[in-house]
């Protein structure tokens, strides 16, 4: 390894199997770690996060009380803990390609695969305190950049990658005595840039999917594909509504909430959605679009106009 210093980096270690979980640990502490803290499943992950967030999370995917990927996906995402950027490991015992899929999905750093040596957890730990991916978000995805060269669009939409703040590597290189407050500064600001970037995003990918949602209620009750995108079109726009708190985009709020009223009006009508919903779908994205592309000195101005010229009664 490269000349770091570990003994003030907190580390997280779940494993059911108390044999690896032992392993592990022994394999940390020869080499410079004093602070590994071992648990067996989700709940272990909860109670540590309750006190503090560790530097470091390797985790088994397979735990009995929870789902691991779930979990990454929603700490990235800024559902869970006060750091979506916190280095995750994930190892797992034999992967499918759906397991490979599931983790990479969810935003983890990197996967392990069972048994595993010495040296590959040394080389793991070195690799994201030295050359740590950048993050990219997409409307369904926070994460490491694994994109290959030349792929640096989200359909069609250019996307540049974020450096993100890593506590991880702060410490390693001798950054222990960074003032608490101001590396959580750092990783606000880094929050706010996500936030905004993730809302450009949703607003593309709100408009791409009732594109695709309407002909798909043309003639009746959805099908199971468009029953599928109203059901993404509603965690969407509940996402922009959670997100844009806070931001110079609130004046779009009510129009999100119209689109999340519509969405609920036209999934619980099943086979039998009301025409004038259906209608409204269209207008509604594309204010939503446009309220998020306005400057902002002109953006409530326009987000009024939109609202008053789009009823959301049924």
């Amino acid at each position: 390894m490269d000349k770091y210093v570990f003994d003030q980096i907190d580390i997280l270690l779940i494993d059911p199997e108390r044999s690896v979980r032992n392993a592990i640990r022994n394999v940390l502490i020869d080499n410079g770690f004093r602070h590994v803290t071992l648990g067996t499943g989700m709940a272990d992950i909860d109670s540590k996060f309750r006190i503090g967030m560790p530097d470091l999370l390797i985790a088994d995917t397979k735990l009995k009380d929870g789902d691991l990927n779930k979990f990454v996906y929603e700490l990235r995402h800024h559902v869970i803990g006060s750091n979506p950027f916190m280095p995750v490991i994930a190892t797992t015992w034999s992967p499918t390609t759906d397991d490979v899929r599931a983790i990479v999905q969810s935003g983890a750093d990197d996967m392990i695969t069972k048994p595993l040596s010495a040296g590959q957890i040394l080389q793991r730990i070195n690799s994201l305190i030295r050359a740590r991916k950048p993050f990219v978000v997409t409307s369904g995805y926070i994460g490491p950049d694994r994109r290959k060269p030349g792929k640096d669009h989200d359909r069609g939409m250019n996307i540049d990658p974020i450096e993100v703040p890593n506590v991880l590597r702060a410490k390693a290189v001798g950054e222990k005595r960074m003032d608490v407050q101001q590396i959580q500064a750092q990783i606000d600001a880094c929050i706010k840039k996500v936030n905004l970037e993730k809302l450009d995003r949703h607003a593309h990918q709100i408009t791409w999917l009732v594109d695709r949602i309407v002909p798909g209620l043309a003639f009746g009750g959805p099908d199971e594909d468009t029953r599928k995108s109203l059901n993404r079109l509603l965690y969407v726009g509940e996402d922009v509504a959670r997100r844009m708190i806070g931001t110079r985009f609130e004046h779009v709020g009510d129009l999100c909430k119209s689109l999340i009223d519509v969405t609920h009006r036209i999934i619980d009508a099943g086979d039998f959605p009301v025409p004038k919903d259906i209608d409204l779908l269209k207008p509604l994205a594309q204010s939503i679009q446009r309220g998020f592309d306005v400057r902002d000195k002109d953006a409530a101005r326009a987000a009024r106009e939109i609202s008053n010229t789009v009823s959301i009664k049924p």
